[in-house]
C-alpha cells in the first residue's frame, strides 16, 4: 500500500493528500459530514487539524480514515 506523505486541509471540506509515490488526490468530505463517523468534521477548525502518520489521516483522535478508504472516496 502506498504511504501518505502529507495532508493539506482546504476550504469546503476538501482534503489534499500527497502520496510517497509522487501522486496526489483530493477528497471531498462534504457528503460525509452528516454521518456518525465524520460528523465531527463539520467543525472547520477540527477539519483543518488533519494529520497523518503515513497510513491514516486523523483529526485529534476524534475521527480517522485509512489510505485505502481515501482512495475509495476519491474515486466517487
Amino acid at each position: 500500500m502506498v504511504q501518505i506523505k502529507s495532508v493539506v486541509p482546504r476550504d469546503n471540506y476538501r482534503l489534499e493528500v500527497d502520496l510517497e509515490n509522487g501522486n496526489s488526490l483530493t477528497v471531498d468530505f462534504t457528503g460525509r459530514l452528516g454521518t456518525i463517523r465524520f460528523g465531527v468534521l463539520a467543525d472547520q477548525e477540527l477539519f483543518h487539524r488533519a494529520k497523518t502518520d503515513g497510513t491514516i489521516v486523523k483529526w485529534d483522535n476524534k475521527a480517522e480514515i485509512s489510505a485505502g478508504e481515501l482512495f475509495m472516496l476519491a474515486q466517487k
